[in-house]
């Protein structure tokens, strides 16, 4: 990957450790953003006060998806993640078919923050300033200041990222903490994890929603070329991230039941669903705190957005880097860091976001609700892809030194987070009105089906490159010697006591 001079395109190595990996992913989640407007939806389209258990139970099948995910990011460092990934366990053409539709989904998940987030801060700047901002200044407010922090390199942005991320924790442990103390340890009822309360109203919808928010947690692999020892602190973010994401939202949802009542959570959620987690915020810890609340729910989504266009800038400079989309994406600057990847993300976002606005879309309702439906469809489909990936890698390799695998991690995780992801994929599906917010069949099926037209496109994008011998093999894209990185950042760890000495 070396040019003329020696000079690679390649990014910075060692940049951030497991801590700030996973602060990075978590913000991507939005910890308070989906607090306040997803889980609102599971109290009051879902099973209501089943919330709290909800959670747990995603965060069940996420850590089984993650057995495995993990045990193949210990042998393989790509920034191409999910592409990578398919591509050694099913084949160059369906991993690149993959590659495809990761690139498409997580530029439209992009181009959702770009229209929720313009619209929530154009909406409190106006309740809390008396200003009038359209959201699409707002937007390009933000996007500018994204795009300042991406030049500078990944370093910068994820200690940003975790001051976010630790405001946003903060202010969510303060009202679970004024809930406990107000209300005491007995209004926490043990019933919102009770299987009758599970199965209640609409149980799929309550998980499908529950679902949304971890989007975000599964990108640790894509920032592992940036990462010291990845081979270690992919696995060991991963598994932290889920954790944390799933004790946050089910501690918060808990926290909101006990302080409404459990029994009259579902009403007052469909009553107001975007003020309920604010009201309990007042209610509990006064008008300071609200105020607070709404300016933290800016920075949530801004941080969201920022996380999410890393993810995107370096799936486009993977693909740049194989040959798969113009060359140009490849290259970085100063920094190391893949900043043409980076301003075609902005741009594509902001573009495909005020185009549609041109066509009278709202913002939020329409034009987010619409591009984040699809793109929680391509990343389903692509965790559900690389279960089965992971079950064909290992079964190649894992009698190979340096591996040595268990069944479980090899095969029994991977299939029970295949059958449970696949479940949740239907749940998505069968309640895909309510996502795009369209009635229309022919439009929910052109919607839904979407990511499987661009993955059947670039299979066949790779098929044509594989009769030439055109087509990368990921495994030959060697970005580096993990060993010698690992070698190097034990090296470093072994030379810290000496100087402190």
């Amino acid at each position: 990957m070396a040019d003329k001079n020696g000079q690679g395109n390649q990014l910075k190595r060692g940049a951030i450790g497991t801590l700030p990996l996973v602060f990075l992913v978590i913000a991507a989640a939005a910890p308070l953003g989906a607090s306040a407007t997803n889980t609102p939806l599971i109290f009051a389209l879902g099973n209501g006060a089943a919330a709290p258990l909800d959670f747990v139970f995603i965060g069940v099948i996420l850590i089984l998806f993650s057995v495995g995910y993990t045990a193949m990011a210990s042998h393989v460092t790509n920034a191409g993640a999910f592409y990578t990934y398919i591509s050694l366990g099913m084949g160059k053409k369906l991993g690149t078919a993959a590659g495809y539709i990761a690139v498409a989904a997580y530029n439209l998940l992009c181009v959702y923050l770009v229209s929720a987030g313009g619209t929530f801060a154009s909406q409190i700047f106006e309740q809390e300033l008396g200003v009038m901002i359209p959201w699409w200044v707002c937007s390009l407010i933000f996007a500018a200041i994204i795009l300042l922090f991406s030049y500078l390199g990944i370093e910068g942005g994820t200690k940003f990222l975790m001051v976010c991320l630790v405001l946003e924790v903060t202010i969510l442990a303060i009202v679970d903490i004024s809930v406990l103390v107000q209300d005491g340890i007995g209004a926490y009822s043990l019933e919102c994890f009770s299987p009758e309360v599970f199965f209640s109203g609409a149980p799929g919808l309550g998980v499908c929603f529950a679902f949304l928010c971890f989007i975000g947690f599964e990108a640790t692999a894509i920032f592992g070329e940036e990462t010291k020892n990845p081979r270690k602190t992919v696995p060991r973010a991963t598994y932290a991230a889920v954790i944390v994401i799933g004790l946050v939202y089910s501690l918060s949802a808990w926290s909101v039941c006990a302080a409404v009542g459990p029994e009259n959570v579902a009403a007052l959620a469909g009553e107001d669903p975007a003020g309920l987690y604010w009201s309990v915020a007042v209610s509990h810890c006064g008008d300071a705190i609200g105020h607070i609340f709404y300016w933290l729910l800016i920075i949530s989504n801004f941080a969201s957005w920022m996380a999410a266009h890393n993810m995107c800038s370096r799936y486009l400079y993977a693909f740049g880097r194989a040959d798969l989309l113009p060359k140009a994406l490849e290259k970085t600057n100063k920094h190391k860091s893949p900043f043409v990847a980076a301003v075609v993300n902005i741009v594509f976002s902001l573009c495909l976001a005020f185009l549609l606005a041109l066509f009278q879309l709202d913002p939020y309702s329409e034009i987010g609700a619409i591009c984040s439906a699809i793109a929680i469809v391509g990343i389903m489909l692509l965790e559900l892809a690389v279960c089965i990936a992971v079950i064909m890698y290992m079964r190649k390799h894992n009698s190979e030194p340096g591996y040595g695998h268990n069944v479980f991690q090899t095969t029994i995780a991977p299939i029970i987070a295949l059958v449970g992801m696949g479940y949740v994929m239907f749940l998505v599906l069968s309640n895909f009105t309510l996502l795009t917010g369209y009635e229309s069949l022919p439009i929910n099926l052109l919607l839904g089906g979407l990511m499987v037209i661009v993955g059947v496109i670039g299979f066949v994008v790779a098929a044509n490159l594989d009769k030439k011998g055109k087509l990368a093999d990921p495994q030959s894209i060697d970005v580096e010697d993990v060993a010698e990185v690992e070698k190097l950042a034990e090296g470093m760890e072994d030379l810290e006591p000496a100087q402190s000495a």
